[in-house]
Formats: C-alpha cells, structure tokens, sequence
C-alpha cells in the first residue's frame, strides 16, 4: 500500500511540473509545489551532482559492509532450544534416546522465561549463556553430589532464534538460526531458490526498523561476495516482483508508459529511448524531469537539460530507480498552439454572438 501511495505522490508532483508550464514562456526554475502544498526543491543534473550520487551510493555500500560484516559468533542459548545434556557414568542423570526417540524428543527444553531444569541442579537462567559457560554451571552444581562430574552440552534442536524469508522465493517462511553463519545465499537456497518472477537485483533486508538493498546479480553472476550478507535474529529478506520494478514515462513521448527495469540496470537515456525517445514535434529536451519517490513521503525531482549536446551524456549516467517517473516537458510553442486551440472555440462562438447582435 505504501508503495501505491509514494507511486501517487510521485504522479502528482509530475503534474505539478506541466502545471507550472501551461503558459507559453513559462519554465520550471522554481521549487514544485504538490497538491498538500508541500514545495519540494528541483535539482538540475550536471556532473557534480552526479558525482555526488555516486559518491552517496559508496557510502551506503560501505554502511552495508558494515552492517553486515560477517563475524563469528557463538551461538547463545534462548527460549524453545532443545538441549541434550549427558553425564558421563552416570545415565540415571540422563534421559534415555532409546532405539525409537531421537535426541530432540529426549533433550530439555529450554522454558520461554529462559530457565532450565536439570536434575539435582534445579533451574537454572539458560538464555543468553553459551555452551560452554552452561556446562561450567552445571559442572559447579552437580559437583555437590557428584565427585568430578564430567559433562557433555549440546542443542540438538534450534528454536530461540529465526529469519523470515519472503516474496519471490519456492518456499518462503521461517528459518531457524543455528550455530553456523546463515547468509543470504544460504537463506535462498533453504527457502527452495529465487522463482522465475524473482528480482535477483532487488533484495531487501529489514533489520531494525531499517531496509538494506541487496544486489544478488552481483553474487550470483559476478562472484560479488560483497552483496552475501550475514543474517542475524529476526532479520527479514523480502525477494521482489521483478514485474513491479518499472519506471514511467509522461509527457511528450512517443510511447507513453512504463519500461521494465532489467536485470538492476536502466539509465534515463536507456528509458527514454526504449519508450521512442521524444515527440519531436512537440517535446521541450530542456525540460526532462525525474520524480523520485524517498522514506519520507516527499518526492525528489532531477531536472535535465538535453537540449545542448552533453545533455544525454548526463542522461547516459543517470541510474533510474523502481518507480521513478519521467516527464518531458512540451515545446513553448506547442504550448501557445494548445492554448489557442481551446480559446478558439470560446472566440467564435462570440464571434458569431457579435454578428449576429450587428
């Protein structure tokens, strides 16, 4: 829903834009206001400035790094982990597998308010400690009934920590976190593989309240180990529609409409030219503009000049976004011919008014 309104936002501030020109002369040099009356401030594409969003770009693949740096961890025990505890020449203090029950029927069970109960031990505040420092308590316990008890702690069965896996993917669900790293690879692959819809370029993980852009292209046709991130509790990797990831084009266009964004790489010049390029006959190039949606609602507008010749040279670096919507602005003069031709109606029919009263 949140994207069908920020899709609708966008649309609006693009007609803002022809808005402002309907007058002939009339150029958008300044600020664009939305029907709410917000005012949203138009940047015009030169060189700086795409150096600066790629330089925005760098930094956020750097922040990612970070994020996500894989580090080992060990495994902290939490509520609903299953854990099989074996005391060595003592198997009265350990509860019998059998030939008909695995470990996992057989083990403790670790309560949801974190605790333990063992025999002799009593409860004991499981969640949180690793294995080896539950062993040491356990040690340090049964050592007032048990002369040098030797101690074997295991999870045979991980329940306390998840990722959840969505979108375009055979299996999605939940998947339990265990002691070994979990990447996003590795969460793809345990959810069945990336279904033929699937929008390799556009994987988001939601940690924390915040959404990450993953590019899985990267990983999976270059190797780009840098986009196989590690996976911690709770995180949830959405796969998108690679059917929803379209641009649209307005204005003086030859074929109005939206352009599929392939395999994470579009360019404006690229939409531009798979939409027909400009109606040449009615098309201002010095007002090409590019409304882009963000996280707070507010649209951010590119304005392009293309009417010199480096024009499309900017366009050529300019990286479209899913949902980005293109606007070509119409000609002065194909303005003033468009506000004649609604007047004229109105002046002949008091034209023939006047005739007639005479």
């Amino acid at each position: 829903m949140r994207g069908r309104v920020t899709t609708g936002i966008m649309i609006a501030a693009a007609l803002a834009l022809q808005g402002c020109a309907i007058a002939p002369g009339m150029t958008m040099t300044e600020p664009a206001e939305l029907p709410e009356g917000k005012v949203v401030r138009v940047q015009t594409l030169t060189m700086d400035l795409l150096n600066q969003l790629e330089a925005r770009h760098k930094s956020e693949v750097r922040e990612l790094a970070e994020e996500f740096a894989v580090r080992h961890e060990e495994y902290l025990i939490g509520p609903g982990d299953i854990l099989q505890v074996v005391v060595w020449d003592h198997p009265e203090l350990t509860i019998p597998a059998g030939s008909f029950r695995d470990a996992e029927s057989s083990g403790q069970q670790v309560g949801e308010d974190g605790y333990l109960f063992y025999p002799y031990v009593g409860m004991v505040k499981a969640e949180g400690m690793n294995i080896a420092a539950l062993r040491d308590v356990l040690t340090d316990r049964l050592s007032k009934y048990i002369q040098n008890p030797q101690l074997d702690v295991r999870v045979v069965a991980y329940r306390s920590k998840r990722v959840y896996v969505v979108g375009e993917v055979e299996d999605p669900g939940i998947l339990p976190l265990n002691d070994l790293p979990m990447t996003i690879a590795d969460a793809i692959s345990l959810s069945g593989g990336l279904t033929e819809n699937a929008y390799k370029s556009g994987v988001n993980v939601s940690r924390n309240g915040k959404v990450y852009e993953i590019d899985l292209k990267a990983l999976y046709d270059y190797a780009d180990s840098t986009q196989n991130l590690m996976l911690r509790e709770r995180d949830i990797v959405n796969v998108l529609d690679r059917s929803q990831q379209k641009v649209f084009l307005m204005g003086e266009i030859r074929n109005p409409g939206s352009v599929e964004i392939i395999n994470g790489e579009l360019t404006l010049a690229a939409a531009i030219g798979e939409a027909g390029g400009f109606n040449q006959n009615t098309a201002n190039p010095s007002a090409i503009y590019v409304v882009r949606g963000s996280d707070s609602d507010e649209p951010q507008i590119f304005h392009l000049d293309a009417g010199f010749a480096t024009g499309m040279l900017l366009a050529e670096r300019f990286d479209m976004q899913a949902q980005d919507v293109v606007f070509v602005d119409t000609a002065g003069i194909s303005q003033w011919n468009r506000v004649i031709t609604q007047l004229l109606p109105s002046l002949t029919v008091v034209g023939t008014v006047n005739n007639v009263a005479q």
